[in-house]
């Protein structure tokens, strides 16, 4: 998944003077440290040790969320209230498991995260390579 979104990010860095492509920087706790000022998040608090972060929704944006430090952590989806499938709007960050079988919730791992927002409608437009 991580290579995924740096697959797009590279994508759009090479079209970054055609496109509106916004990004911004945060810590591990949720506060940004720099970027873009239509890019926020909200930190929702989960259990004990854990907690989920979403982006929220500018218009005609989506957002890659990629981690400073990607080679300790993946990305793990988070559920809505009631419902039984997880949703992508909420993420957190866990520790790439060890092959041990856990009980409960993992711990989310403390680590800074950039997050990219770009139109797929401009994406759509790409002619290069396209067969």
């Amino acid at each position: 998944m991580i290579s995924d979104a740096i697959a797009i990010y590279e994508l759009l860095q090479k079209k970054w003077g055609e496109y509106k492509v916004i990004s911004a920087l945060f810590k591990w706790d949720g506060s940004k440290i720099y970027g873009d000022e239509k890019i926020t998040i909200t930190k929702h608090d989960a259990e004990e040790g854990s907690w989920f972060y979403s982006v929220n929704e500018t218009e005609d944006y989506v957002f890659i969320r990629i981690p400073t430090n990607a080679s300790c952590v993946i990305e793990r989806p988070g559920t809505v209230s009631g419902d039984k499938n997880a949703d992508s709007k909420y993420f957190r960050y866990i520790a790439v498991p060890d092959g041990h079988i856990y009980g409960g919730t993992l711990p989310n791992v403390k680590v800074d995260f950039m997050v990219i927002g770009y139109k797929p409608k401009d994406l759509l437009n790409i002619k290069e390579g396209v067969a």
